[in-house]
């Protein structure tokens, strides 16, 4: 194929041109003539009689002639042996099969040229030839003639009535290149910018495009029945399990009902049973009786049947005595039934009937839906980076599925069947776990290891996880047994278990704040009090730690001295002052209860409430507690912390917290390399045991700083390196689950911390809420407040 590119302006500023492809066509018959025909015999070749074979001198001939040809040329050979005289028979047989086979030999019909015939399986051992084989495949896939569209605007008498037509693709024009000028010239009112690239008009033959535009209907064509089939087997699969779902439904109330039968069954059974045994017990009564009478009956009559015999008229008189008594007194009760034949059975019928027809039309619901799994969108989790990071062992929401119907509206009822299949590590040997929306959770490595779904009840599903191997996970996501897809064209979600815990939000850009050393929060108006001690107030944020107001004027915080706060079950506040060593009871705007002080404490530094026996616990600089009645300010007990050797140490902020069951739970000064010590005393202040918690990663001795508690859960703040992290350690197991620290946003000196619980996806089933852990911190070298979510 040749391609010319022309202009046809007339000038050279011209942006238009024309690229004309020329082709070559090659007629039919002369190419079979010339390539396809056997020049001996002028018979086409093909794959059986007349199949090509290539000779050595690179003619090709039929092996049919060959055949004829290579047999025509060993008569020959014979004959003239035989008038020779080399056919005598005293010839060895053998002899004669050796110069036979020497003598199998022929010439070349076309160049003379001497070809030797092949020992093993002769003609037809010849090699195939393989040019003329693959023109003949090519030429019976394309069998059919191309149909040349001529020109015939110039009538019969056109001098060009055979000119072959063009085709502008371009233009998209057909056209004769004879009768009709191809305009490439563009019009006066088209402007064309001096930066666009000429216009190039591509022209090839009709028959050329013809055959394109066929192949390429042919193309989409294939795509479309592709498509179609996929389609269809996707239908055909549906049909497969509606049977398969239909077959189950129908054993389940096959199963169901025959339980029920089963049960009306057993009944049946022991009201017969009751029956039989009120009859037997009738009967035996009365047949005892009927013997009895028998045996009365034949006492008389034997006394009585010889009377015929007795001669004396006093014996027969005192046996008619003897009759009279028996008839006149009773005969040991036999003369009445001792039993009655009244049985009956009392059933209720008409009661029974309305209780069993109303709990029958409640049992059981066919239930179908309409959603459509190509239509149901999934919203995945906001991430900053490629792939989604979630933190370990931190209960994250994935992605929520909305299911939408065939017709592409909103599902506003729950109960689809929505699957998942977790697979992973991908890093290590891959896992497959699945969960369907039953809320199914696994169980392998860890407890809290698990994937669930949590139906709404209106057509929308929350997909939550919690894992606790970090690496690479993929997750796919099932409706009705299809996949979902995400983003578009995927369907599944990636993402990846990290160790870094980075704070949900932080407080450092409203109204500043100086040295925040205690927190304390409201879990019914989920308020949050932060103990702002540099600008002797209170300052009020919600859990979200978005601004509400300042407790200000208050004066147990002059003086910039105040270290701890604490909220009662009064809802009113505790605040600790280091320096007049006065521990105040306010309301929630500021407004003094009462106040009281004790001479045993030393610099009190953090304030713990136990809100189930209204203890307030007061921290001092001795790691001493001392614990007073809220409501009368008086001393109860006081915990001589001996293992701190009376000594503060790195306890910047409240190194006690409150356990689930009102334990005092108190940093304890013993640390030895890689281990710390967490001493429990009881609400009375008694010694019960210490936790030893060991980290594998840090070595160093720096004790525990801070605490707090929620739940089994006990969070303890400690150095590590030139900044803090946080322990999550499992009070029943006493045993080190997690460590919160972030690489982007490191504590620099962690002071107050409180730890609350959330219910995540309010449902209507309570059995599919869940809960989320957060943990509040106050950090003073950077006045800020940071939430975690720790689990």
């Amino acid at each position: 194929m040749v391609t010319v590119n022309s202009n046809n302006s007339s000038n050279g500023t011209s942006s238009n041109s024309t690229q004309l492809v020329e082709t070559v066509s090659i007629d039919y018959d002369d190419f079979n003539d010339a390539f396809l025909t056997c020049a001996t015999c002028l018979c086409v070749y093909d794959g059986v009689e007349r199949a090509p074979k290539l000779l050595p001198c690179s003619h090709t001939v039929c092996v049919h002639c060959l055949t004829r040809i290579a047999a025509a040329a060993n008569n020959r050979r014979t004959a003239q042996d035989l008038n020779n005289g080399r056919g005598n028979s005293s010839q060895s047989s053998q002899q004669q099969q050796e110069s036979q086979q020497q003598r199998q030999t022929f010439r070349c019909p076309i160049c003379r040229e001497l070809i030797v015939v092949p020992q093993n399986g002769g003609v037809t051992a010849l090699p195939p030839s393989f040019l003329v084989n693959q023109l003949l495949d090519l030429i019976s896939t394309h069998r059919r003639r191309t149909l040349i569209p001529t020109c015939c605007g110039g009538g019969v008498l056109s001098s060009h009535i055979n000119q072959e037509l063009l085709y502008c693709e371009t233009c998209d024009q057909v056209f004769c290149s004879i009768c009709t000028k191809h305009e490439t010239a563009i019009s006066e009112s088209t402007i064309i910018s001096s930066k666009s690239p000429p216009l190039v008009h591509t022209i090839i033959p009709v028959s050329v495009a013809m055959k394109r535009t066929s192949e390429i209907m042919l193309y989409k064509a294939n795509e479309c029945v592709s498509k179609l089939n996929y389609s269809r087997d996707g239908v055909c699969a549906e049909l497969e399990r509606l049977d398969t779902a239909r077959n189950e439904c129908l054993s389940t109330l096959d199963d169901t009902f025959n339980d029920l039968m089963n049960i009306l069954e057993v009944r049946k059974q022991q009201l017969q049973q009751q029956i039989n045994k009120a009859c037997d017990a009738k009967n035996r009564i009365l047949t005892q009786q009927l013997s009895a009478i028998d045996i009365e009956k034949n006492k008389v009559m034997d006394e009585c049947g010889n009377v015929h015999q007795l001669l004396d008229v006093q014996s027969i008189n005192q046996r008619i005595q003897i009759l009279n008594d028996r008839l006149q007194k009773p005969t040991g009760g036999i003369e009445e039934p001792r039993e009655n034949a009244f049985i009956a059975l009392d059933l209720d019928v008409t009661a029974i009937k309305n209780v069993v027809n109303n709990a029958i039309e409640q049992m059981g619901r066919v239930r179908t839906t309409t959603t459509c799994p190509g239509n149901c969108t999934l919203n995945v989790a906001e991430s900053n980076e490629e792939n989604l990071l979630i933190p370990r062992l931190v209960d994250t929401r994935v992605a929520t599925l909305i299911a939408v119907d065939y017709d592409g509206n909103r599902r506003n009822l729950g109960g689809d069947p929505v699957t998942l299949k977790l697979i992973g590590p991908l890093d290590d040997t891959q896992q497959e776990r699945t969960a369907n929306n039953l809320g199914h959770q696994f169980h392998e490595n860890n407890t809290s290891d698990g994937v669930r779904i949590i139906d709404n009840k209106n057509g929308q599903y929350t997909i939550r996880l919690r894992l606790s191997i970090c690496g690479r996970y993929r997750l796919h996501i099932y409706v009705l047994g299809r996949p979902v897809a995400c983003n578009g064209s995927t369907g599944h979600i990636d993402f990846s278990i990290i160790k870094n815990i980075d704070p949900i939000c932080q407080y450092s850009k409203g109204p500043s704040m100086q040295q925040p050393v205690a927190i304390a929060v409201d879990h019914h108006s989920t308020r949050v009090y932060v103990l702002d001690t540099g600008n002797c107030r209170i300052r009020v944020l919600d859990t979200h730690l978005n601004y509400i107001c300042d407790i200000q004027n208050i004066e147990a915080l002059r003086g910039r001295s105040s270290t701890g706060i604490g909220l009662l079950s009064d809802e009113t506040l505790v605040t600790v002052n280091w320096r007049t060593n006065i521990v105040t009871q306010m309301t929630l705007g500021g407004e003094t209860v009462k106040s009281w002080t004790h001479s045993n404490m030393v610099e009190p530094m953090c304030v713990v409430v136990d809100k189930s026996y209204d203890h307030v616990l007061i921290g001092d600089s001795s790691c001493n507690i001392h614990a007073f009645k809220a409501t009368t300010g008086q001393h109860l007990f006081t915990i001589n912390n001996k293992k701190s050797n009376g000594k503060s140490a790195e306890c910047v902020g409240t190194f006690m917290a409150i356990g689930p069951d009102s334990q005092i739970i108190v940093i304890s000064g013993v640390t030895t390399t890689g281990c710390r010590c967490l001493d429990i005393y009881s609400c009375k202040g008694t010694y019960e045991r210490s936790i030893t918690v060991m980290t594998t990663t840090d070595k160093s001795t720096h004790p525990y700083s801070s605490l707090a508690t929620c739940n089994n859960f006990i969070l303890a703040t400690r150095r590590h390196y030139n900044s803090y992290v946080i322990d999550l350690i499992d009070m029943e197991t006493e045993k080190l689950i997690n460590t919160v620290d972030s690489n982007g946003c490191k504590l620099r000196r962690p002071a107050g911390m409180v730890a609350f619980q959330e219910v995540q996806d309010s449902v209507i089933d309570d059995s599919q809420q869940c809960s989320s852990y957060y943990l509040l911190v106050t950090d003073v070298a950077a006045d800020s407040v940071k939430k975690y979510q720790f689990f």
